[in-house]
């Protein structure tokens, strides 16, 4: 599935970042992580009225962070 792949992709980059930054990774898996990211997905679908939401990792005050960005058409 299109999901599937996309947040597969999202956690090796977000891991890759926090490596990058020096963060710890030690308790971050797989299956808390794509849990958390449809968690999400299903309160900003329900907010925005969106048909999906589609996740990006970028560094914020020198730590990986997660931007969602609603997916309208």
């Amino acid at each position: 599935e299109e999901e599937a792949a996309h947040f597969a992709h999202v956690y090796d980059e977000f891991v890759q970042t926090k490596k990058a930054c020096g963060e710890p990774t030690a308790g971050l898996t797989i299956d808390k992580f794509l849990q958390k990211l449809r968690d999400n997905k299903v309160q900003l679908v329900a907010k925005h009225g969106c048909r999906t939401v589609r996740f990006s990792v970028y560094v914020k005050d020198g730590k990986a962070a997660l931007k969602a960005t609603p997916v309208r058409e």
